[in-house]
């Protein structure tokens, strides 16, 4: 290399590159088409198009080179491993960055969970930036772990993983201008905020956006995506394991307004992630559904990295990084290799080391008599269950011929559900109905329950239910499945009980045996048992919600009783 000055202007000559992508074809953000040449690429930088020798170099003669790939909104703990393991297969699905929000954790053992959190990402070469989360807890109404308030975030202000406040699920909170949103609200009003606002719309959403927040990964119709966009937010396009929103909102995306589309997971399973993959799964579908390759590929990447400030990845051109893709089909996103920071992606080296874990379980064992529930009307409230959504409908059944005790057991696909509060040891405990999952002769109990994550139990028959949440204790957490008795199949996740330190393979396995063992027991097609029920307890997502408290109702913001007149 050589520096040229010339008057006041300089310029640089680099006699070989460490990397040449030789006679690429790849896809041009910037032009909305393909260029050719030769990708030069020194350090973790391209240095330039055009003609090159490298002292390494990669043929991508009948091949296409296309922008790394970026997932926008992603709770790594939802895939039950660490931020290092999921790293490997982020990168070997075409992912070099994603945007974590880490409040799974941080609603379990607070900033404590965002430091380990921010700590094992540096185990990976994914680039993994970092939004603090705004609600923890979700809302006044839960009991989680811990409350974290601006004093507690704002030692991560100043930090170069993190590039802003997570997603603001309080929309009421935001409304009302209650003094602990607004501070958190105010800390990060220089930085980027991210959005959860599922129907808002009119006034309140132009409030809601007035507070500083560009994002939401929330819509799921045309008309609130349009509207949002319309308002200047960046919409994140969701394909995550239980809800999938791109077939309902691909058709609001056109040439007006695109680039104001990115994708993310938000929440995805282990076996999703490796048999389907992440964003690259979002932009084959895209594709799929008739929309234009490279406008896929852009809001695959492109259009998110611009969103959160990202300027010099996304794009094949001089001064951006190296993170590439070789692609031997563009319409599958069949992946040759991964370039990441300017070298070839190999995979993991080595074992992660276990560190010691603070038991999370802070509860006792119960009995089965605690899921009896008495009579208080001639109307119950049951929660239904949506396939292939996060949201839920909100069921109204008229009794007849019920006892002091009540049996709703009797109605056609309907099950019990607790959740049992397991932080603070306050043997608080809500119960309640659940339609739609389909299961017979089958509990479920797991301490996965957005966000507080307490634990959370369905099944059809009481001792069942309380054998799965003893079990669930005496393994620190995880997801425990009981029949007849008996202990089916289980999956401690000792990290916060949201996640453990084995592999992806190992988990993948265990987390296949729990898939086949619920389906033999009914499950009905569109949903993803572990998945949902972690979803039946988050108040914040629309129509009704079950917490340690007792059913909560979306729309009025507050609880509802469980029978009534």
């Amino acid at each position: 290399m050589s520096i040229v000055v010339k008057g006041n202007a300089a310029s640089i000559h680099y006699d070989k590159c460490d990397l040449v992508l030789k006679n690429a074809k790849f896809i041009n953000v910037f032009t909305e088409e393909y260029s050719y040449g030769d990708i030069g690429i020194i350090d973790n930088e391209i240095i330039g198009v055009g003609k090159y020798d490298g002292y390494k170099e990669i043929d991508c003669t009948n091949k296409v080179v296309a922008p790394g790939f970026i997932d926008c909104h992603v709770h790594i703990e939802s895939s039950m491993v660490t931020p290092r393991v999921y790293g490997d297969i982020a990168l070997r699905n075409g992912v070099t960055t994603v945007i974590a929000d880490p409040h799974e954790i941080a609603n379990v053992q607070g900033t404590n969970g965002i430091d380990f959190m921010i700590e094992e990402s540096k185990l990976t070469p994914l680039d993994i930036y970092f939004m603090i989360p705004s609600c923890v807890p979700a809302t006044r109404f839960e009991e989680n772990g811990y409350t974290l308030n601006a004093v507690d975030l704002d030692k991560y202000l100043n930090n170069e993983m993190v590039l802003g406040l997570g997603e603001v699920m309080d929309v009421p909170s935001v409304i009302n201008m209650d003094t602990a949103m607004m501070e958190k609200l105010f800390l990060f009003k220089d930085k980027i905020i991210d959005g959860h606002s599922p129907h808002a719309t009119g006034n309140i959403l132009n409030q809601y956006i007035l507070s500083g927040i560009s994002t939401d990964h929330e819509c799921s119709t045309h008309e609130e995506a349009i509207e949002k966009v319309s308002l200047g937010m960046h919409v994140l396009i969701r394909e995550g394991s239980a809800a999938k929103n791109l077939k309902d909102l691909i058709g609001c995306i056109n040439e007006k307004n695109y680039r104001r589309f990115a994708f993310c997971t938000d929440d995805r399973h282990v076996e999703d992630i490796l048999e389907a993959g992440t964003i690259n799964n979002a932009v084959k579908n895209a594709i799929k559904l008739g929309m234009d390759p490279v406008k896929a590929y852009i809001i695959g990447s492109y259009n998110g990295y611009n969103c959160y400030g990202l300027n010099n990845k996304g794009a094949i051109a001089p001064g951006y990084i190296a993170d590439l893709m070789i692609l031997n089909d563009l319409e599958s996103v069949s992946i040759d290799t991964v370039i990441k920071g300017g070298k070839e992606y190999k995979g993991l080296v080595g074992a992660e080391e276990a560190k010691v874990i603070k038991n999370s379980m802070n509860i006792s064992k119960i009995i089965s008599d605690i899921f009896k529930v008495y009579k208080q009307g001639s109307k119950v409230n049951v929660i239904e269950v949506i396939p292939y959504s996060l949201e839920t409908n909100q069921l109204v059944i008229n009794l007849s011929g019920q006892g002091e005790i009540l049996d709703m057991l009797q109605y056609e696909d309907v099950l019990k559900i607790g959740v049992f509060e397991r932080h603070k040891g306050s043997n608080h405990f809500g119960v309640g109905y659940l339609k739609g999952m389909g299961l017979k002769n089958c509990s479920i109990a797991q301490s996965i329950a957005h966000d507080s994550h307490n634990i959370i139990v369905v099944g059809d028959k009481d001792e069942d239910m309380a054998i799965a949440v003893n079990e669930l204790i005496d393994i620190g957490g995880g997801i425990v499945i009981v029949s007849k008795g008996k202990v089916v199949n289980s999956l401690p996740l000792e990290i916060g009980g949201v996640m453990t330190f084995a592999s992806m393979d190992l988990v993948y396995e265990r987390v296949k045996k729990l898939d086949e063992s619920v389906k033999a027991f009914g499950l009905n097609e569109g949903i993803d048992p572990f998945i949902t029920l972690s979803f039946m307890s988050l108040p914040v997502i629309p129509n009704i919600k079950i917490t340690t408290k007792g059913i909560f109702s979306y729309d009025s913001f507050n609880f509802i009783p469980l029978t009534f007149d």
